[in-house]
């Protein structure tokens, strides 16, 4: 009898412990941003040349530059008087960034100077996709229910505008063709360069960032913590985390990236952030993320960058 109970609890750990899943440790560095506010997206152009864009919503917009991985950083955007939400290089000079108000910057001298588009459809432009030197978009809205989506065939110098009935958070391009944006309540796709959209399924959360490891595998997150995939070039969505599940813990995610077709990252509020290595099947924690609220990450060889809140920026190694 003793013998019995013996197996049935040596049975029982096991399973508890097949069920507990993996988690990661990385090492963080601290690096001095020089600025208290909000940083919201990162990007860098080689090991040694990096950027972050934030700001505070009506006052004040920076653009910290590093040139020797982090280091040290020092401001471009002195002249930018409002935050600035997303930023995307097309080569190591030309870039573009987008802010409150509509407005869209661009540099051509790897940002030694920004060039001002003002959209006058006054709302934050929240994501930026450019496919080639030529042909990008821009997308974005307030309030949950307006938003725009904005697309140049010309490199910037001219943009036309799409309205829309919800706010859109991210946009992503597969190829010149087909594309999706992601926001309140939707994600929508197009299939001829953004002359039209359609919803696709997916649906039940505010979605914050879109990445495809491949034309046919791509990624959503939510900011009430769903995670959807799909392999079939986004006719179907799975959830592969239900953001609605009471049964779970609370999780508001800001952005997903990929290093290849099955590696990938979340980050998020409150030191939020989660590795897969399984093409997003299963998501596990980095247990010792700081505990800020981490709104953008970037990847580079040996591990990548974070930022969030307040300027913070941290570099991490795997």
């Amino acid at each position: 009898m003793h013998f019995v109970s013996y197996v049935l609890i040596s049975c029982v750990v096991l399973i508890i412990a097949s069920c507990q899943k993996e988690k990661h440790e990385f090492v963080f560095t601290q690096l001095n941003s020089g600025t208290i506010n909000d940083l919201n997206s990162l990007w860098f152009t080689d090991d040694m040349t990096g950027y972050t864009c934030g700001g505070d919503r009506y006052y004040q917009g920076n653009i910290l530059k590093t040139t020797d991985a982090g280091a040290t950083w020092f401001d471009q955007g002195a002249a930018i008087d409002k935050a600035l939400y997303s930023l995307f290089f097309v080569n190591n000079d030309t870039a573009f960034m987008g802010g409150y108000d509509g407005k869209i910057f661009r540099t051509y001298n790897a940002g030694d100077s920004w060039a001002l588009y003002q959209n006058y459809v006054y709302q934050p432009v929240r994501g930026i996709f450019m496919v080639n030197d030529n042909l990008g978009f821009c997308c974005g809205g307030n309030g949950f229910k307006t938003g725009f989506i904005l697309h140049t065939y010309d490199g910037g110098n001219q943009w036309q505008t799409d309205t829309f009935s919800m706010e859109w958070r991210s946009i992503f391009f597969v190829d010149n063709n087909h594309g999706f944006v992601a926001g309140y309540g939707s994600i929508f796709e197009t299939t001829n360069g953004g002359l039209t959209w359609q919803p696709t399924p997916a649906s039940g959360d505010f979605f914050q960032s879109l990445y495809f490891s491949s034309p046919q595998t791509g990624f959503a997150v939510g900011y009430e913590g769903t995670i959807l995939k799909t392999i079939d070039g986004g006719k179907t969505w799975e959830k592969k985390r239900n953001g609605n599940d009471l049964l779970q813990g609370t999780k508001h995610f800001k952005q997903i990236i990929f290093r290849d077709q099955t590696t990938g990252y979340i980050v998020g509020e409150k030191g939020c952030m989660l590795k897969t290595e399984n093409s997003g099947e299963s998501w596990n924690e980095v247990i010792n993320a700081p505990d800020v609220n981490l709104n953008a990450i970037f990847l580079v060889e040996d591990g990548g960058y974070i930022c969030g809140e307040g300027g913070k920026i941290y570099r991490f190694l795997e």
